[in-house]
C-alpha cells in the first residue's frame, strides 16, 4: 500500500507531538530531582526507560534543549544543566542595577528598548507609587541581556514628575537606567518592596526570552523608594528560569516585604 502525502503529514505531526511531551518530560525531571546548574542530567538510555520511550525521541528532545540553551553537551562527558547566566541579589537595600550585577560576574550587559510611552496609571501602579487618580507615568519595557542572551524582559513605571524630559532616545545605549537617573535626574534609590513568584510567562515575553508557549518563569514584582522613603519605580520583570537565580544577601536587613500590601487582590490588568 502506497503511502498518501496525508499520511506522511499525520506520522510526521504525531512524531512532533511524542517529542514534545519528551521533551516537556525531560524539565520536568530536571525540576523534580532538584538539579542545580552544572549538576550532569540521566544518560539518554535511562531517560529512555524512565520515560519509557525511544533513544532516539530522548536523543531529539535533547538536542532541542540543548539548542535553546536549557542544557549544553561537553563533548563525551555527557549533557548538563548550563551555568546560570546572573544570580540577581535580593535585599531592601538597592544598591546595584542589574547590569552592574551582570558586569561584576564577569559578563557583558546588554539593553534592548522594547517600548516607551507616557500614559495615565492605572490603579495599581496609583496604589503602588501613592499616586492621585490618573498621574501621568513613563512606562519602559526593556530585554536584558548577559552576553548577547535574554534573560529578563523587564517593564518600569516611573511617575513623569520625576523624570522631566526623559525620551527613548535617553535609553537606547543605557545598559543602567538606574545610573540615567541617578546621574540626569538626582533620584538615589535607597530600598525595595518585592515579591517573587513563579507563573506561566505571557507569550510575548516567552518569545523575547527564548522560551516554549506556557513555560513558567520566575516573576519579580518590586517597587523602589528613593533616600526620602518615596516610591519611584514600580517594576514588573519576568526572568528566565533557566538563566536567572535569585539569591538572598546577608547584610543585616530583612528581606520581608513590608512596604506594599501584596497580599491584596490586585485589579486584572496583566500583572501590573
Amino acid at each position: 500500500m502506497l503511502e498518501t502525502p496525508a499520511s506522511k503529514n499525520n506520522k510526521s505531526k504525531s512524531r512532533g507531538a511524542v517529542e514534545k511531551r519528551a521533551e516537556a518530560m525531560l524539565r520536568q525531571l530536571v525540576r523534580n530531582m532538584g538539579m542545580s546548574p552544572g549538576d550532569r542530567i540521566p544518560s539518554e538510555r535511562q531517560l529512555a526507560e524512565r520515560f519509557e520511550i525511544s533513544r532516539m525521541t530522548v536523543r531529539k528532545a535533547l538536542e532541542r534543549l540543548v539548542e535553546m540553551g536549557s542544557l549544553e553537551r561537553r563533548s563525551t562527558a555527557g549533557t548538563f544543566i548550563p551555568e546560570l547566566s546572573v544570580t540577581r541579589p535580593l535585599s531592601k537595600r538597592v544598591s546595584t542595577s542589574i547590569s552592574e550585577v551582570v558586569a561584576q560576574r564577569g559578563h557583558e550587559a546588554g539593553s534592548r528598548l522594547l517600548f516607551f510611552e507616557m500614559a495615565q496609571a492605572d490603579a495599581n501602579v496609583e496604589r503602588r507609587l501613592h499616586l492621585e487618580e490618573g498621574t501621568p507615568v513613563i512606562v519602559i519595557k526593556r530585554l536584558r541581556l548577559s552576553d548577547g542572551k535574554p534573560f529578563c524582559v523587564e517593564t518600569s513605571y516611573l511617575p513623569s514628575s520625576l523624570v522631566p524630559g526623559l525620551i527613548a532616545a535617553d535609553l537606547i545605549d543605557t545598559p543602567s537606567l538606574y545610573a540615567l537617573l541617578r546621574d540626569r535626574f538626582g533620584l538615589t534609590f535607597e530600598k525595595s518592596d518585592f515579591h517573587i513568584s513563579v507563573a506561566p510567562v505571557p507569550e510575548v515575553e516567552a518569545s523575547l526570552l527564548e522560551l516554549p508557549p506556557d513555560e513558567a518563569g520566575l516573576l519579580l514584582r518590586s517597587v523602589v523608594y528613593d533616600v526620602n522613603d518615596r516610591p519611584v519605580e514600580s517594576l514588573i520583570s519576568w526572568n528566565h528560569p533557566d538563566r536567572v537565580a535569585f539569591e538572598s544577601l546577608n547584610d543585616g536587613n530583612s528581606i520581608e516585604s513590608i512596604y506594599t500590601d501584596w497580599t491584596r487582590a490586585p485589579i486584572d490588568d496583566g500583572l501590573q
